[in-house]
């Protein structure tokens, strides 16, 4: 928070930003900007469809559905549903439902949540 001891953000004053993919928006939120591993909030908006690849964060995070749906790998998840996500676990891939999602994550360490997408594996036929 930089010096304050609090912050209002309003809903007009959101700084989305492009995600890694098309039909992906999301919006950063750090605990202590002048800290990278202080607790990071991201506020995800999926459109429709899309499909985000299996990956993994370094970080342990929680996450909280706030609409819509997304299935991750063969597990869905809806509207009030939790993820609790322990850093260096893969995952995915996951598919956002028809009505899209919007999906609130917080990071325990913000310097350790960049997605890192894991390899395919490959199957033998």
């Amino acid at each position: 928070m930089s010096g304050r001891d609090h912050q209002h953000i309003f809903a007009t004053n959101v700084e989305w930003r492009a995600g890694s993919d098309a039909g992906i928006h999301y919006a950063r939120f750090r605990m202590d900007e002048t800290n990278p591993a202080s607790p990071t909030m991201i506020l995800s908006k999926f459109e429709p469809g899309v499909r985000v690849p299996a990956h993994t964060h370094d970080s342990n995070y929680f996450e909280y559905i706030i609409e819509g749906e997304q299935a991750v790998g063969k597990q869905s998840f809806a509207k009030g549903d939790v993820r609790l996500v322990k850093g260096g676990t893969g995952y995915g891939p996951i598919v956002v439902g028809p009505n899209g999602c919007t999906v609130l994550i917080v990071f325990e360490d913000g310097s350790r949540s960049m997605m890192e997408t894991l390899p395919r594996k490959k199957v033998s036929v």
